[in-house]
């Protein structure tokens, strides 16, 4: 009979890095990292003073961290961003009927 470990807590993601974070958070950790390089550095190359480049830098780290850690109404903020981008953009036919 084989074994298969099965994780303590199904409620929570698997933590990968050091127990401490998800696959999920490391990625929009580190994409929010990169976008706020990548942006002070197109900023900088469009000669783009130093006072304005570093707060518009900031945001997509902030950003990255809040997508990381947030929740809104209970879910994690990149789940509620999903579904609230779906929700916008969904086809939205009201039929009344034969009525009109």
């Amino acid at each position: 009979m084989r074994l298969f470990p099965v994780p303590m807590d199904l409620t929570e993601e698997e933590k990968i890095l050091g127990g401490v974070l998800s696959l999920r958070q490391v990625v929009f950790l580190l994409g929010g990292g990169v976008s706020a390089a990548l942006s002070m550095a197109f900023l900088r190359l469009l000669h783009v003073p130093w006072a304005l480049a570093f707060p518009a830098s900031v945001l997509w780290f902030i950003a990255g961290v809040y997508l990381s850690f947030g929740w809104i109404a209970g879910i994690s903020a990149d789940q509620y961003l999903i579904r609230w981008f779906s929700w916008r953009n969904r086809c939205r036919r009201y039929d009344w009927g034969d009525e009109l």
